[in-house]
C-alpha cells in the first residue's frame, strides 16, 4: 500500500483525526514505522553496491572515533576480511585459521569475516548525534582493511509522498495495526503501553520476514549420505 492509502485507512478508522500535523495520523504512522524497522535484520544490512560487500572504513593512526553516515542506525561490528591470510601480529593477535566455527567469525553475503573485539558503538539519535564507532586499540592507518557491519536507519515518513520501507502485505498486516495501536494509546491515555505492545508483539512478526530470503548463508553442517 502507498503511504497515502495507509493514511486514508487510518483517517477512516479514527474520526476527527487530521491526516498530518501534531494531531495527524501520519505522525504515528511514522513513529510505528521507526519502531518496527529499527532492528538488526538481514535485509537492513548496508552493503556497498559498487562492490557487493560491506562498506569499508578508512582509519588513521591515533584516531579512535569515527562518525557514520546519516543513513546508519546502528553499527554492530567492525570486521576483517577472513578470505585473505590473517597475520597474527598485525590482526590483533587473531589465530590465522579463524573460520565460522570460531567465536568471532561471521558469514555475511557468503563471505567470511572476523569480528574484532576492540570496538564500542553508539546508535543514531538525531542529525546532531549520528551513529559512531570508537576503537579501544589504535586502528592504525588503513584504507581497505576494516569492514563495517551496519544497519540502515528507517526512512522518515514525513509526507504522504514518502513510501515506507515495509513491503506488501506487511505494510497492511503489521505497520497499519501498529500505527492504529499508537493512536488508540493517545486516545486512551496509555501511549507508553501502546509503544511497548508495538515493540514487543508486532515488531518480532516483521523481524522474521526481514531475515527471510537468500542472505548468503553458508551451510557448514556435514551431510549424512547414509554411508
Amino acid at each position: 500500500m502507498s503511504t497515502e492509502a495507509l493514511v486514508d485507512e487510518l483517517v477512516q478508522r479514527f474520526n476527527g483525526w487530521n491526516r498530518s500535523g501534531d494531531h495527524g495520523v501520519l505522525r504515528y504512522l511514522n513513529t510505528a514505522h521507526a519502531i518496527l524497522m529499527s532492528q538488526e535484520a538481514q535485509q537492513n544490512l548496508i552493503f556497498d553496491e559498487s562492490t557487493g560487500r560491506l562498506p569499508l572504513l578508512e582509519t588513521t593512526s591515533g584516531v579512535f572515533t569515527y562518525t557514520m553516515a546519516s543513513t546508519v542506525w546502528r553499527v554492530s561490528g567492525i570486521l576483517i576480511d577472513n578470505d585473505r591470510d590473517i597475520v597474527q601480529r598485525s590482526d590483533y593477535n587473531f589465530e590465522p585459521d579463524l573460520r565460522t566455527s570460531q567465536k568471532n567469525s561471521i558469514v555475511i553475503g557468503g563471505r567470511y569475516y572476523t569480528k574484532i573485539p576492540f570496538i564500542r558503538t553508539w546508535d543514531y539519535i538525531n542529525s546532531s548525534t549520528p551513529a559512531k564507532v570508537m576503537f579501544t586499540a589504535d586502528p592504525e592507518t588503513k584504507s581497505d582493511y576494516y569492514y563495517v557491519r551496519s544497519y540502515k536507519r528507517p526512512t522518515e515518513i514525513t509526507s504522504e509522498l514518502i513510501q515506507p520501507d515495509i513491503a506488501t502485505p506487511w505494510d497492511f498486516d503489521i505497520l497499519l495495526p501498529a500505527a492504529a495501536k499508537l493512536i488508540e494509546g493517545v486516545q486512551n491515555g496509555n501511549y507508553d503501553e501502546a509503544r511497548r505492545i508495538v515493540r514487543r508483539e508486532l515488531a518480532p512478526l516483521l523481524w522474521d520476514e526481514l531475515d527471510s530470503g537468500d542472505q548468503g548463508y553458508l551451510d557448514t553442517e556435514p551431510v549424512d549420505r547414509g554411508f
